[in-house]
């Protein structure tokens, strides 16, 4: 996939500020899960392989997160994102705003070995839109996604802006089984540039447990 297009995801950093926040206000979740192959807007970044990950976050009454997510199944290398955010709501209304880091530290010389993205959410009810913007000057490649669910279903209409000019949108169907297992089916609907992306069906099945902490 194209380098670019790779830096343009979504986590960030635990601020000093966090550090401050008195423990009883907060709570720390964890979870882990494996995919049958890893699935990012619209493309598989790996060679077809399974993808494990876990992730650790924390979460202040005041909005304040920040969090930790690690995977395999990326063909760069094992990916770590770090995250952090202010996330509220406003009756119906939500927001989210915050930054992330994207880490490969074990990838090759010329592969891609950090990337971060600033990005800023919007919801109402059960519809969010979000949007990500590379937070490096040279880069102006823009990710935007709309989704909504409806029952045990969940849409996503997702556009890459590239600035190779090698566009596309995606559109993910998900259908959750139960809390646990989750199948998402995701097709590339249209690209600037042709046959740059794989433009067959992928289909994903995914099984997620919470740990207790």
């Amino acid at each position: 996939m194209k380098k670019l297009t790779k830096a343009i995801v979504v986590a960030g950093v635990m601020t000093a500020g966090l550090a401050g926040i008195p423990a009883a206000q907060a709570e720390v979740s964890a979870s882990a899960s494996i995919a049958t192959e890893y699935l990012w807007r619209g493309q598989t970044l790996g060679n077809g392989d399974a993808a494990v990950s876990g992730s650790l976050d924390y979460a202040h009454d005041s909005g304040l997160y920040a969090g930790v997510w690690v995977s395999s199944g990326d063909a760069t290398s094992t990916e770590y994102d770090l995250y952090a955010g202010f996330a509220g709501e406003a009756g119906d209304f939500g927001y989210d705003l915050g930054y992330a880091t994207y880490l490969y530290p074990m990838a090759e010389a010329d592969a891609l070995d950090e990337a971060a993205e600033f990005y800023l959410g919007l919801s109402f009810k059960a519809a969010s839109l979000y949007v990500y913007k590379s937070s490096d000057s040279d880069v102006d490649g823009l990710y935007a996604v709309a989704s909504a669910d409806v029952s045990s279903l969940s849409f996503a209409l997702g556009t890459v802006i590239d600035t190779d000019g090698d566009d596309y949108t995606h559109f993910d169907v998900t259908y959750a089984f139960n809390d646990n297992v989750a199948f998402t089916v995701s097709q590339i609907v249209d690209e600037e540039t042709e046959d740059t992306y794989d433009k067959s069906p992928k289909v994903v099945m995914s099984y997620s447990l919470p740990i207790e902490m």
